[in-house]
């Protein structure tokens, strides 16, 4: 008689756990583009308690010219004084869940397991993903209500008449938002982008592939920037969220620009047995659960408004939840460009 593997089957919770994060950070297009960096100092404060956790950092010293020497005694400079911040980040604990039932790899033979690894593995990649994604937009809006837009460059327009080139992404239109960085636009090297507004370059053939040494696609890129492509980017529909036009925003990031921790939980992965569900075949669940933080640094949490335990991605989206405590522009290495396409 033929022995079905199932789920159960050989399931060690910490090897799931270990491959979930090796695949997080091995396979995932944030890790592989260089913009995500795990920090050792998240991970420290992470595995101990707390919603939110502090990370106190010193100030930077202005830009005043330095004192002219003099041999005169009685000529004293006065010292600057160093100060320092408070920055917060936000502690992350979700779960997902995949059931099979015990008759599908019976007519369908394989390794279930396998099959589970990779369908966690890529909503985790997708859930990170968006998970950035709508931190940029909350801080972008935040930037917008209460520092002056100076990490903003918005191209667009909401009338009726017909979008012009200076409406539209272009490469005049991503160096002014990189200029919002001044002599310290060279660190900027990832564009996240809606794939409205990729499709519209790829249409004039302004997209760079670049391949590994087998040939095949590695990476796109537009103006030497990498490009990861996400419809969760922030978009305004005309005749839902403005009048008249379509608005894009478009986020560039530098590498090592976002600060990664992961930490365990007690049973971050168990499986479930339903043995009545399928008319009595049984049935297998797999729980998975993530325990980490994603932060930008220079822009703390302020934790004002959180649905749950966690931050949903609305609370990510709320410029209330964020707030700028580095003073220099220069130290956020992230840019936010909005046209009509």
């Amino acid at each position: 008689m033929a022995v079905t593997t199932r789920i159960s089957d050989g399931f060690v919770p910490d090897v799931w756990q270990g491959w979930m994060s090796k695949d997080t950070t091995e396979s995932t297009a944030l890790f592989q583009s260089g913009i995500m960096a795990s920090s050792a100092e998240m991970a420290s404060l992470l595995s101990g308690g707390g919603r939110t956790m502090n990370m106190p950092f010193w100030k930077d010293m202005g830009n005043s010219e330095p004192d002219i020497a003099s041999d005169d005694p009685s000529v004293e400079n006065t010292p600057e004084k160093l100060t320092s911040g408070k920055d917060v980040f936000r502690r992350h604990i979700v779960t997902h869940a995949i059931s099979v039932a015990d008759l599908t790899p019976v007519i369908t033979g394989g390794d279930p397991m396998g099959r589970m690894r990779v369908a966690f593995s890529r909503y985790w990649e997708r859930h990170f993903r968006r998970t950035l994604v709508h931190t940029l937009t909350g801080i972008f809006q935040d930037n917008v209500t209460n520092d002056a837009s100076d990490m903003v460059n918005d191209d667009s327009l909401d009338t009726a008449a017909t979008v012009t080139a200076a409406e539209l992404i272009s490469a005049e239109s991503v160096l002014d938002t990189a200029q919002t960085m001044g002599d310290a636009k060279e660190a900027l090297g990832v564009m996240i982008m809606h794939s409205d507004v990729q499709t519209r370059l790829a249409k004039l053939n302004l997209i760079d592939t670049v391949h590994d040494s087998d040939g095949k696609v590695k990476f796109t890129q537009y103006l030497g920037y990498r490009l990861i492509i996400d419809d969760n980017v922030r978009k305004l529909t005309a005749g839902t969220d403005t009048t008249y036009r379509n608005k894009y925003w478009t986020y560039l990031v530098a590498p090592g620009a976002v600060a990664w921790a992961e930490a365990s939980l007690p049973m971050p992965a168990e499986v479930e047995r339903k043995p009545s569900q399928g008319n009595g075949m049984g049935v297998e669940i797999l729980h998975n659960r993530r325990q980490y933080a994603m932060h930008i640094p220079g822009i703390k949490w302020t934790d004002t408004s959180v649905s749950a335990e966690s931050p949903s991605y609305a609370d990510l989206r709320n410029a209330s939840n964020w707030d700028r405590v580095y003073a220099e522009r220069k130290q956020i290495p992230i840019a936010a460009l909005v046209t009509n396409g």
